[in-house]
């Protein structure tokens, strides 16, 4: 079944009266349904969510730009993973009571996703994440683990957008759609400390996450080192399990929505 929602056709802004100044973007649902908070990765924004959003049926959808980033920009970058999931829980916790609250983040928002539902695993009731980095986990050589970015924001943007997308794809942005990403850099450089030199978490504590989990895996990226890990994480986890999304590489969001979607548990109320 599916239900006709007002603004069905994606996501609007939000009036920026939430406390921590994190701009967001939401989809209103149908009253107890519950909410998906969507949590973007590096070098994006909320808005990315939209296709998504115009997929999931029944919860309201609540998407935010990081701090740093976008709308966010007025919060200071942070190179401190608890500070990130400070922002996440502070969302969670404004929707608590309107029925079931499911977490989709996406590569750098799995990790903050991940991390929030070890530490307050009763505010959160499944976890969707996609393709996320967890490099200290793994026991492949990864060259940039241990080594923190040290070049001008605006180079580690080009560098991480050349890098993560492609060349061609960086060659034809416009000038002002690479000022913008170049607008990001400080919160990138803090997203990529903090996954190059931090330990978020370990196999250990991941052993007792208590929150069903899925992992999404791009089929274009199963040569990836980060499909073993993931593998490992959820074996580690008694309901969690990985799903290949055919024809998808890093950004299913936007290339393959419908398919994502699809990961979301009970999305049709």
């Amino acid at each position: 079944m599916t239900v006709n929602l007002p603004h069905a056709n994606g996501l609007e802004p939000a009036p920026p009266s939430h406390p921590s100044g994190l701009a967001r973007m939401v989809r209103p649902g149908v009253p107890g349904a519950g909410t998906v908070v969507c949590v973007h990765g590096s070098l994006d924004r909320s808005g990315s969510f939209a296709r998504l959003a115009r997929r999931i049926d029944g919860p309201s959808i609540i998407a935010y730009d990081r701090r740093a980033y976008q709308g966010s920009r007025s919060l200071p970058a942070r190179p401190e993973l608890d500070v990130h999931v400070d922002d996440l829980l502070e969302i969670v916790a404004g929707v608590a009571g309107d029925g079931p609250v499911k977490v989709v983040g996406h590569s750098f928002g799995g990790v903050v996703a991940l991390a929030a539902a070890l530490r307050a695993p009763d505010g959160i009731d499944f976890l969707v994440l996609y393709e996320p980095p967890m490099p200290w986990l793994s026991d492949e050589p990864n060259p940039f683990r241990g080594t923190p970015p040290t070049g001008p924001p605006a180079a580690e943007v080009e560098a991480f957008f050349r890098r993560m997308v492609s060349d061609e794809a960086w060659d034809r942005l416009s000038e002002h759609d690479r000022a913008e990403r170049i607008a990001d850099g400080e919160a990138l450089v803090a997203d990529l400390t903090i996954i190059r030199m931090a330990t978020p978490f370990s196999f250990d504590q991941l052993r007792g996450l208590a929150v069903p989990l899925t992992i999404g895996i791009g089929s274009k990226s199963l040569s990836s080192p980060s499909v073993k890990v993931a593998r490992e994480v959820v074996d580690l986890v008694p309901s969690g399990r990985i799903d290949i999304i055919e024809g998808a590489g890093h950004g299913a969001h936007l290339s393959h929505p419908g398919r994502l979607a699809e990961l979301v548990p009970n999305r049709t109320a």
